[in-house]
């Protein structure tokens, strides 16, 4: 190799590294700008479930109440039945107040540790909870729709 050939070479592997640095920093500015983009919208996102996670649990909290109250009228006349209704009650209880401590990411995580473990059990509650959503919908567009 004769020195211009070598000299050529050298200038032809700075160019190159030059370049790829270029092409480096450019990815790196790109990643960061779309990150920065991305938080507002994660951060409202999160905020969304926390805070429907929130009405959930006071929704729940109520149901329990109204199950108890249900089961107080059982009391006197079919005690068993009331100390079942009771016991369904404080497990509703329970369910609230484990929703509302949780964070919306430790929920999904319990959820998708749930479907993988019991696949059947989440694709049949599922299947029930897409019905009673589907029951609440049709009965409530019917009240607002002057049915």
């Amino acid at each position: 190799m004769t020195t211009e050939t070598t000299h050529d070479a050298d200038a032809i592997r700075q160019s190159a590294d030059d370049a790829e640095q270029r092409v480096e920093s450019a990815v790196g500015t790109m990643q960061q700008r779309i990150v920065e983009s991305i938080r507002p919208t994660a951060e409202q996102a999160q905020s969304f479930a926390e805070r429907q996670k929130s009405l959930g649990a006071e929704q729940l909290g109520g149901v329990a109440r109204a199950v108890h109250s249900a089961a107080r009228e059982f009391e006197s006349q079919m005690p068993l039945v009331a100390k079942s209704v009771h016991d369904a009650a404080r497990r509703l209880e329970g369910a609230a107040g484990a929703l509302q401590r949780q964070s919306a990411g430790e929920l999904l995580a319990g959820i998708n540790q749930f479907a993988r473990e019991r696949p059947g059990v989440f694709f049949g509650a599922a299947v029930l909870a897409g019905f009673a959503a589907s029951r609440f919908l049709k009965s409530t567009a019917g009240r607002s729709g002057g049915v």
